[in-house]
């Protein structure tokens, strides 16, 4: 086989289990912690214009919309992007599909804001809000926990994050003075799965954390984390040609190049 090239069948013999394969979600899935209920604010610095909402169960979160640019193949990257860093250690913010009901009334923000929320109703994707975070400096970053940046770089380097940079790092410090790491939605690491194509897991060059002097921070994938995963994905978000199927061994294929470096 071609180095870098994955097969699913040599991804999932030895390396993933067989696992309950539960639907994606649908449009009459949602429940009231899933629906939004009222839009407070826009985040205006941001260049996809997310949100500021409330869910009919009272919790806030930052709605990334369906209808803005990166589309639904954003939200579809950053919701597994988030899960997968999660599981390697990094301290992401939780992540989960939020539903915006049809007819949603224009509450905020201008015409053409509110003709992307139009653009957006259904399933879209919702972060935890971390209130009063602030956007951390790059002498801060690197002065923080070792061990802590090596698992934000392990989990850059699997996803292939192309935007943690030193101009714009996409790390906050949350109330508590924690670090927390956000906004994967420009990571390559899907559709080079859905390429077939993995194993250069090297942070890019402009990266913040690329050539710091940090222990070594070895994490496998497991088969749980992508079920759980994908059990999350509306099948609104599903890229065109791809199937729930061709999307999971996909990206079994390419955590299972992943494991398979841990030990090499």
């Amino acid at each position: 086989m071609e180095k870098g090239r994955a097969s699913t069948s040599s991804a999932r013999t030895g390396r993933f289990l067989p696992v309950r394969r539960r639907p994606l979600l649908t449009p009459d899935a949602h429940d009231s912690a899933s629906r939004v209920r009222r839009i407070r604010s826009i985040f205006l610095h941001a260049s996809t214009r997310p949100a500021l909402v409330e869910t009919a169960d009272g919790s806030a979160h930052v709605l990334k919309l369906a209808g803005a640019g990166p589309g639904p193949g954003g939200l579809l990257t950053e919701l597994v992007a988030t899960r997968l860093a999660a599981a390697l250690g990094s301290p992401v913010p939780s992540a989960r599909p939020l539903f915006l009901p049809h007819g949603f009334p224009w509450t905020v923000g201008t015409d053409e804001w509110d003709e992307m929320v139009q653009r957006s109703f259904g399933w879209n994707l919702g972060i935890a809000y971390l209130r009063d975070a602030c956007p951390a400096d790059p002498a801060e970053v690197l002065a923080a926990d070792p061990g802590l940046l090596a698992r934000i770089a392990a989990a850059d380097r699997l996803l292939a994050n192309m935007d943690r940079r030193r101009a714009n790092p996409n790390l906050l410090v949350d109330a508590g003075g924690s670090l927390r790491a956000i906004d994967h939605g420009a990571c390559l690491f899907l559709s080079r799965a859905l390429r077939g194509v993995g194993g250069d897991f090297a942070l890019s060059a402009n990266h913040l954390l690329a050539g710091a002097a940090l222990p070594e921070a070895r994490a496998a994938v497991g088969p749980e984390v992508l079920d759980a995963a994908l059990a999350d994905v509306p099948a609104a978000w599903l890229p065109a040609g791809v199937d729930a199927a061709r999307l999971r061994g996909a990206l079994e294929a390419y955590v299972g190049v992943w494991n398979a470096s841990l030990t090499s």
